[in-house]
């Protein structure tokens, strides 16, 4: 099971929430957009009659690779940062371990068991 950073239980601002999940969207728009206009920009070359402006769209290809390669770990910083900005939803009624993210700890202690689980050691031969 994950740990969840005591810094995750703090209470947080559903306003700074609701603003970096609007940034997180719009940043996977703009690269979404980005995407959609290098796709139809190869469709555009590949559909030409000139062989030059056909072998051009590999290098568009290659370099709207480039883009969304790096792009790519700013979407998950993104969007990481606005799930770590998510609001808990916890009870007051519930106890610390649910609070430090350890719903077992709440519950009680069950017998220790021994070696021999309280039953009979079976008999080998």
């Amino acid at each position: 099971m994950a740990r969840i950073p005591l810094a995750r239980l703090a209470p947080t601002d559903p306003a700074a929430y609701r603003r970096l999940r609007w940034r997180a969207r719009a940043w996977t728009l703009a690269v979404a957009a980005v995407v959609v206009a290098i796709t139809t920009h190869i469709l555009v070359l590949t559909s030409s009659t000139d062989a030059t402006t056909r072998k051009s769209a590999a290098l568009v290809f290659l370099d709207g690779s480039l883009l969304v390669i790096l792009l790519v770990p700013v979407l998950w910083f993104q969007w990481r940062r606005s799930f770590h900005a998510r609001p808990q939803q916890l009870s007051v009624d519930d106890g610390d371990g649910t609070w430090m993210g350890v719903p077992e700890l709440d519950e009680a202690p069950r017998p220790h068991l021994t070696l021999g689980s309280g039953e009979e050691a079976p008999r080998r031969w």
